[in-house]
C-alpha cells in the first residue's frame, strides 16, 4: 500500500532538505533519500523516475526529480510497501498525481505571503491522492483493461503476447530491448492480464520457466449511449434538449474515427476511479448540473474539476434548456470489448511447422484456447 509522500529539496548551500511530508509524521533517514537521489543523478541528472529499495525503512519508493538544471531541484517520493512496485497504479495516475503537487511547489515560490495556506492545500491534495491510489486496487474488470492499454509497458507486453506464448524471462527480455528500460518486477504488470482473464500461466513440461498464454484480446472505443438516446427520442428530460442532445451525438459521431491517441485518452479517463463514477452514473440518464450526485467528502469544487475534464474530452456534453438550467449528458460512452483470439490458432499452427515454437508450448496454448472457446 501507499504509505505517504515525503517532497525533498536539493539547494547548492544545504544540500538535500526535507521540504514537506504527508502525513507529518512520516520521516525517512536522510541517508536513504540521498541514496534515492544518487539514483537520479547518476548520469547527467535529467528529469525522471526511479524505482529505490529502502531496505532500513522497509520501503520501496517511487520518486520522480525535475531534475538538478530545472528552476526547482525537487524529488516527490511515493513511499509503497517493501516489495511494491507503482505499476499497480498505472504510470499515468502516478504522472498527474507529481503534476498536480509541482503546481501547488511552484504556488509556493510565487506567492509566499500565502504559503501556510498552500501548504495545506498540498497536504489536503496528498492526503486524496493516497485515497484514489487505495480505490485504484479495486478496479472494475473494464477498468483493468484501460489500466492496460493506458500503460506503455502492458501494451507492449500485449503485443509480444498476439504474436507468440513465452516464458515470463523471454517476456522481461523484449520488453526491456523495446523500452530501452529495466522492467524489474513484470509480475505487477502481469497482475491486470491474469484478474481479467486475458492471459494464463502454467509449466510446460520440459520447460525451465512458466510460460504466459494469451486467451482472450480486447479493443476499446468511444459509442452512443443508447439509453439516452432513446430517452431523447421521446422528449426526456424535455422534448427541446432532447433534440438538442440528438443532434449533438449525430455530429460527434458522423466524424468520430477511433486512433490511438484517443483510445488512450479515454482509456486513461476510464482507469480513473472519480470518473468511472460519474459515466456509470450519467449512462442512466441526464442531471441538472445543479442536482448531480456527489460523494462523501466531495465539494463543488472537486466535481467541476472532474466534468470538466470529461467535458473537454467530449465524454460529457453540458446543455442548457429554456430556464437556463444547465443539464449534464453522457455524449460518448466508453467501451471496452474482449474477443476470441481466432487469429492465434493459424499463428501457432504457422510458428509450429517453421520451428518457431516448441511443441509441447504449442499444444498447451491451443489446449487452453479450446477450453476458452467452449466457455
Amino acid at each position: 500500500m501507499a504509505h505517504g509522500f515525503i517532497v525533498t529539496e536539493w539547494t547548492e548551500d544545504q544540500g538535500l532538505i526535507v521540504k514537506l511530508s504527508y502525513p507529518e509524521n512520516l520521516n525517512v533517514d536522510l541517508d536513504d533519500m540521498m541514496r534515492i537521489f544518487y539514483a537520479h543523478i547518476t548520469g547527467a541528472g535529467a528529469a525522471g523516475n526511479v524505482l529505490v529499495r529502502l531496505e532500513k525503512a522497509r520501503s520501496n519508493v517511487s520518486s520522480y526529480f525535475t531534475g538538478l538544471d530545472s528552476d526547482m531541484p525537487v524529488m516527490i517520493n511515493l513511499m509503497l510497501d517493501l516489495g511494491e512496485d507503482p505499476e499497480m497504479f498505472g504510470e499515468t495516475v502516478l504522472n498527474e498525481i507529481n503534476e498536480g503537487i509541482l503546481k501547488y511547489l511552484k504556488e509556493l515560490i510565487t506567492n509566499v505571503s500565502e504559503n501556510y495556506e498552500i501548504v495545506k492545500k498540498i497536504r489536503l491534495y496528498m492526503k486524496n491522492s493516497l485515497i484514489l491510489m487505495d480505490r485504484l486496487k479495486n478496479l472494475s474488470k473494464e477498468q483493468r483493461l484501460a489500466q492496460i492499454y493506458s500503460s506503455e509497458k502492458a501494451r507492449a507486453i500485449l503485443e509480444a503476447l498476439q504474436q507468440k506464448p513465452l516464458s515470463r524471462r523471454d517476456l522481461q527480455g523484449i520488453i526491456e530491448e523495446k523500452l530501452n528500460k529495466i522492467v524489474p518486477n513484470v509480475e505487477f504488470i502481469l497482475d491486470p492480464f491474469i484478474k481479467t482473464g486475458l492471459i494464463t500461466q502454467d509449466w510446460v513440461e520440459g520447460s525451465t520457466d512458466i510460460s504466459l498464454f494469451l486467451l482472450n484480446d480486447f479493443t476499446i472505443f468511444r459509442k452512443p449511449v443508447h439509453k439516452l438516446i432513446e430517452d431523447a427520442r421521446k422528449g426526456i428530460p424535455t422534448p427541446e434538449i432532447g433534440n438538442i442532445y440528438l443532434n449533438e451525438v449525430k455530429e460527434f459521431f458522423t466524424e468520430y474515427k477511433p486512433d490511438h491517441e484517443d483510445n488512450l485518452k479515454i482509456a486513461q479517463i476510464l482507469m480513473n476511479p472519480d470518473n468511472y463514477d460519474y459515466i456509470t452514473l450519467l449512462r442512466e440518464r441526464a442531471y441538472p448540473l445543479n442536482k448531480i450526485p456527489k460523494a462523501p467528502g466531495q465539494n463543488i469544487d472537486e466535481i467541476g474539476n472532474f466534468l470538466k475534464t470529461l467535458e473537454s474530452n467530449r465524454i460529457i456534453k453540458l446543455i442548457k434548456d429554456t430556464k437556463e438550467s444547465i443539464w449534464v449528458f453522457l455524449l460518448t460512452d466508453i467501451a471496452i470489448h474482449t474477443f476470441y483470439p481466432e487469429y492465434l490458432i493459424e499463428k501457432i499452427r504457422m510458428d509450429r511447422m517453421d520451428g518457431k515454437l516448441d511443441k509441447g508450448v504449442a499444444i498447451s496454448h491451443l489446449e487452453f484456447l479450446e477450453k476458452i472457446y467452449k466457455k
